[in-house]
């Protein structure tokens, strides 16, 4: 099993309009993928990304596929004007807190 980690900074302004995106768009349409998510994590103070979330697929051959198609383009798409600092992971689950 294998962990797909997301983060970002939400735009200044745009705060409201990217979370609706998140919740209304982004995560059903991960979900619909195959993502099973997991966490999410805003960050309060420190130096880390200020949105966190992770999510489990079965394999690195699936999180593959599914970062790679089309609607994940789509989705990821939708979210980067609102967004800075982008960045996605693949890495092994431990089944803990991961960043």
């Amino acid at each position: 099993m294998v962990k797909v980690l997301i983060s970002y900074d939400m735009r200044e302004g745009r705060e409201e309009e990217c979370q609706r995106y998140v919740m209304q768009t982004l995560g059903p349409g991960m979900a619909q993928l195959g993502l099973r998510i997991t966490d999410a994590w805003y960050t309060l103070w420190g130096n880390a990304p200020q949105i966190m979330g992770g999510g489990v697929v079965d394999s690195q051959e699936a999180a593959s596929r599914m970062i790679y198609s089309q609607e994940w383009g789509n989705l990821v798409d939708g979210l980067r004007p609102l967004v800075d600092n982008f960045r996605i992971r693949v890495i092994d689950a431990s089944g803990r807190f991961q960043y």
